[in-house]
């Protein structure tokens, strides 16, 4: 579906949230990809989606957080992308739903809605490609808004956090 590759400039951050699975009701976490520095992007904060590839260091992260975090086949979109799938029964909670709509868990319209969302940086040595979509206009309210974890407080919690769910 995309045929350019984005470059992405550090930093780049994870953030994430709790939602309920719209097939079994379990809940589950929700996660995207936040990036203030993308090439030819006006300096708009960009919110990463419909992700095809990731470098395998970003991969490592993001996984050993969020094990959930899978490469699957989206039938709606005739692709493969990572998404976040249910941990109970695996069902994608597709990115056009967490992304897409005012009020998503990574379309905040508000303080309050981007203050339910917790960041943390994504450790990088330099820019990175990676092939999928890009939202821009919440970036900037998640950015400043959301709860900022540190290097420390992300390696503290790490993947327990979710990984029972």
């Amino acid at each position: 579906m995309y045929d350019n590759s984005i470059r992405i400039e550090p930093p780049l951050y994870l953030t994430h949230t709790m939602i309920s699975c719209w097939r079994c009701g379990a809940k589950m976490p929700a996660l995207a990809l936040v990036a203030p520095n993308v090439a030819d992007t006006e300096g708009e904060i960009c919110i990463l989606s419909e992700v095809e590839d990731l470098p395998e260091s970003v991969l490592q992260f993001v996984r050993k957080r969020f094990p959930s975090f899978k490469l699957k086949y989206s039938k709606t979109l005739g692709l493969r992308y990572y998404a976040n799938t249910c941990p109970r029964c695996g069902v994608i909670s597709g990115d056009f739903y967490l992304h897409s709509e005012p009020g998503a868990p990574f379309f905040p319209t508000t303080e309050d809605e981007a203050k339910q969302l917790t960041l943390e940086p994504v450790p990088l040595t330099g820019s990175i490609t990676i092939r999928g979509g890009l939202a821009m206009g919440v970036g900037e309210l998640i950015l400043e808004h959301a709860r900022m974890l540190t290097a420390g407080q992300a390696v503290a919690t790490g993947s327990d956090r979710h990984g029972s769910l």
